[in-house]
């Protein structure tokens, strides 16, 4: 039976004749130590297990019943435990402590989650962490993770709601919630039953209508805005992204152009995509003829703009709500994402089969479909889609008896 309690060492004290209070693991008539961060100034501070003969003694006491609740707990969710030797236990006790050292609440957990994005150069993503950190504060305020159950998410989804978040914000905030729920289970931080998220559904918000038509394109295309440094910032960004397979802006500004070919990873599934990672595309000349007036010696596109990515992506969508008024296109649809959402749509209507639009936009290519497994796209194919979704633009009359046949088949099938 293995046994947890307070104490010192009083043939071991330290450099500076200190000595610490540990939690002595008993088991299999062994002993193992837990440092804890109590030391005292002299042995005789200690007395029965407890701290005596301090003007602190009160409060280091409470603090250290604290510490050793906190293992005791732990060493219950150990299932049989008895068997353990007192070194295995010692180091399942002290596994959490090595991974969140720092952790005391919920709100801690997270900071470290932001902290290491931030270390890793996400800062878009540390940032929008940050954002739901601001907003799950102002609702709960600093949470210990003992509370971190399905009563306090219902709570912050009910305050989400009453202070008018959309189904698009919730979605957002409960998932980052959700997303370091899971670590913090998985970690040992957060023991219950039943999990947080159990009651509560994430909201699916209706996807936004984004994409263009045909003759809105044509448009951005054949109108002179050489008049005006926004507008054909904004069209030749607009363009870029089209011409390039619906490329995202966080890819655009670090990829190399210097060849007529690119290969990359999509910096947004870098992470959490295992297969079907690397895109690799031709540049067609439409892209090339854009690229040729933003690129610099070293390949990549210059800006001369002296902000950050974040606020130059801004000012683009800026220029882009500037063209669609111009231009008279519902400017409410008109933004950077649009190029990708068109291009998109597109592919679809003229029967670009989905696994190859998937690889052009970096997307996951569904591998639980047994063909998917043994078929995979090649860059050619690629290249013809992008290719034939350009043609389409420039000539859709070309196109419309496929895609009314394309349509009445389609029909057919229902």
């Amino acid at each position: 039976m293995a046994t947890l309690s307070l104490t010192i060492l009083t043939s071991k004290p330290t450099k500076l004749g200190k000595y610490p209070i540990y939690v002595c693991i008993c088991a299999q008539r062994n002993r193992e130590y837990i440092k804890t961060e109590y030391q005292l100034d002299d042995a005789c501070q200690w007395y029965e297990g407890k701290v005596v003969a301090r003007h602190d003694a009160t409060m280091m006491n409470k603090r250290l019943l604290f510490e050793l609740k906190k293992y005791k707990d732990r060493l219950q969710y150990i299932e049989n435990y008895e068997f353990y030797s007192a070194k295995q236990l010692k180091a399942v006790l002290t596994q959490q402590d090595k991974v969140a050292p720092d952790v005391r609440t919920f709100n801690d957990f997270m900071r470290q989650r932001i902290q290491e994005r931030k270390e890793e150069g996400k800062e878009s993503h540390a940032k929008m962490l940050e954002d739901t950190m601001k907003v799950f504060e102002a609702a709960e305020g600093e949470v210990p993770m003992i509370l971190m159950n399905h009563i306090t998410i219902e709570h912050f989804d009910s305050w989400l709601k009453r202070h008018g978040h959309t189904d698009g914000g919730r979605q957002i905030r409960l998932s980052h919630i959700k997303a370091r729920v899971n670590e913090a289970i998985k970690l040992g931080l957060i023991r219950c039953e039943k999990h947080p998220f159990a009651y509560t559904k994430i909201p699916t918000p209706e996807p936004r209508v984004l994409d263009i038509t045909v003759e809105a394109v044509r448009k951005i295309i054949n109108t002179d805005v050489s008049y005006s440094r926004q507008l054909t910032l904004g069209k030749d960004m607009f363009l870029l992204s089209f011409y390039l397979g619906g490329m995202n802006f966080a890819d655009l500004v670090e990829i190399d152009f210097s060849e007529e070919e690119i290969d990359y990873i999509r910096k947004k599934s870098s992470e959490h995509k295992k297969k079907n990672r690397r895109i690799a595309i031709s540049v067609c000349p439409e892209a090339a003829t854009i690229l040729s007036k933003y690129t610099g010696r070293d390949g990549y596109i210059q800006f001369n703009y002296k902000y950050t990515l974040g606020n130059l992506q801004r000012y683009i969508n800026k220029c882009m709500k500037l063209l669609a008024k111009e231009l008279n296109i519902n400017k409410g649809k008109l933004t950077y994402y649009s190029a990708r959402k068109t291009f998109a749509q597109f592919a679809a209507e003229i029967g670009i089969p989905y696994p190859i639009i998937e690889y052009c936009l970096g997307h996951s290519i569904k591998t639980g479909i047994t063909i998917n497994s043994y078929v995979r796209v090649k860059q050619y194919q690629a290249d013809a889609a992008i290719r034939r979704v350009i043609d389409y633009v420039n000539d859709p009359e070309v196109f419309k008896p496929y895609i009314e046949m394309r349509n009445q088949m389609q029909m057919m099938m229902m």
